[in-house]
């Protein structure tokens, strides 16, 4: 009898990990999870610095003006160049206010800085006997050189290497409405507004027109001085003309903007830090206010931001001749030392300082630093003609400035930015100058709607 066949059934084999293949799996996972979290926190380090760079660029002054304006090849609005951007034509929103005062942008330089223009004029003076711009009385009183006096508007910014670098600029000509560029290229910490400026902004139809008279960085094409009129139009002049000066700036890359929308009511606003800027600031002593023109160390100069009694007070400037002096009777200066100064409440912390008062003549060849070769120390003056002075709504009033060692002519300036000579019997208005000290002052932020306040 055959035997039954058994049914051989195939077992599966059971399989188990060894401890060194579980070992293995588990620094496998262990070490993915490690590579997973690596790069995934590097990407998103990478993509929160890159938003957190953008942040801080759209915080910046250039990075603000790209931000909020749409580029045009067209019309009025932000441009671009090879140089970076501009801007031209009528525009509202490229207000800036820096070192207490308005500038507007002129243009984004390839690097970042970004290139300003004062609002406004500075000063009002002549160019000087110079046939170059190099040695006008334009440069030497805006930016600093080796000559003595210089950078008398350079010197009134705060903190000038935190904040300016150099500006890049050729002297360039004009004919027949064409800018032939100058071939060489020169830099200062301060320029007089260009001729290439005016014109790439769009002229008279830009918002560089503002009605004033200004001097412009450049020559005719028979090398004439240009100055822009009060309609706008470029027009060719004498340099011993008085025209109102523009001031040229440029502020380094990545400037911070503390607030503003760049509107002329809401200016883009430069975070200066702690830097107390007393020029530009206004101080009120008793009932008058008086706006700051020049510090010298714990020196404030200042003028009064208005005329006296509110310009019911004319005076002639002398019976005599048209030197400045307080000891002649019937002279302006005599006036100013004897009568004005015991009317003031605040006599006790005027402080004496010197003030120049020199000839600025064809005998001195209208050398602006002649003004100094004539100095008196003492608690008023005026204002000469080389002071910095931004309130441009004063009108019709006297300088200090002797006209010639001869004659009976004085200076007189003008709100629309013109310098012109007048007999001394003339009555102007008077603008009076006098310092007081820093430790004067013991409260209010400067505005003018919260003036520096004394003891």
């Amino acid at each position: 009898m055959k035997k039954a066949t058994e049914k051989k059934t195939k077992k599966r084999k059971k399989h188990f990990f060894g401890k060194k293949e579980f070992i293995f799996n588990f620094v496998s996972l262990v070490f993915a999870l490690v590579v997973a979290l690596y790069f995934g926190g590097r990407c998103f380090y990478y993509y929160s610095l890159q938003s957190q760079n953008k942040k801080n660029t759209a915080m910046t002054l250039n990075g603000l003006i790209i931000d909020n304006n749409k580029l045009v090849k067209d019309g009025d609005g932000l441009h671009q160049d090879k140089e970076g951007f501009y801007f031209k034509g009528n525009i509202s929103n490229n207000y800036v206010w820096f070192a207490n005062r308005m500038f507007r942008v002129l243009r984004i330089n390839k690097d970042n800085s970004v290139k300003l223009v004062s609002n406004d004029l500075v000063s009002i003076f002549m160019w000087g006997d110079s046939d170059t711009y190099d040695n006008s009385n334009i440069r030497l009183w805006l930016t600093n050189t080796d000559n003595d006096h210089s950078g008398i508007y350079y010197n009134t910014l705060p903190k000038q290497e935190e904040f300016i670098k150099k500006t890049t600029y050729t002297v360039d000509s004009l004919k027949n409405d064409s800018i032939k560029k100058g071939k060489k290229e020169y830099n200062d910490n301060v320029v007089s507004i260009g001729l290439s400026d005016y014109v790439n902004a769009g002229g008279k139809n830009s918002f560089l027109n503002n009605g004033k008279l200004f001097y412009l960085l450049g020559f005719s094409s028979d090398k004439d001085n240009l100055y822009v009129e009060e309609d706008g139009k470029v027009m060719t002049c004498d340099k011993l003309d008085g025209y109102g000066i523009r001031a040229v700036i440029t502020l380094k890359k990545n400037m911070v903007v503390a607030d503003g929308d760049g509107s002329e009511a809401n200016p883009y606003r430069i975070d200066q830090g702690k830097n107390t800027n007393y020029v530009d600031s206004y101080v009120k002593l008793g009932d008058d206010v008086w706006k700051v023109s020049y510090q010298d160390g714990e020196k404030l100069k200042m003028y009064l931001n208005g005329y006296i009694a509110g310009g019911e007070v004319i005076k002639k400037y002398s019976l005599k001749d048209n030197h400045f002096d307080y000891k002649e009777r019937g002279n302006i200066g005599n006036y100013l030392f004897n009568e004005y100064l015991n009317t003031l409440s605040y006599r006790g912390i005027i402080i004496d300082n010197s003030y120049p008062y020199g000839e600025m003549s064809a005998e001195t060849g209208y050398n602006y630093g002649n003004i100094y070769s004539e100095m008196f120390d003492g608690p008023i003056s005026m204002l000469n003609l080389f002071d910095y002075v931004s309130n441009n709504e004063l009108d019709n009033f006297y300088r200090n400035n002797v006209t010639s060692s001869i004659g009976a002519i004085q200076y007189v300036t003008f709100n629309n930015g013109l310098l012109e000579e007048t007999d001394i019997s003339e009555e102007k208005r008077v603008v009076p100058v006098i310092t007081i000290s820093t430790n004067s002052i013991k409260g209010g932020s400067g505005k003018i709607d919260d003036p520096y306040v004394v003891e």
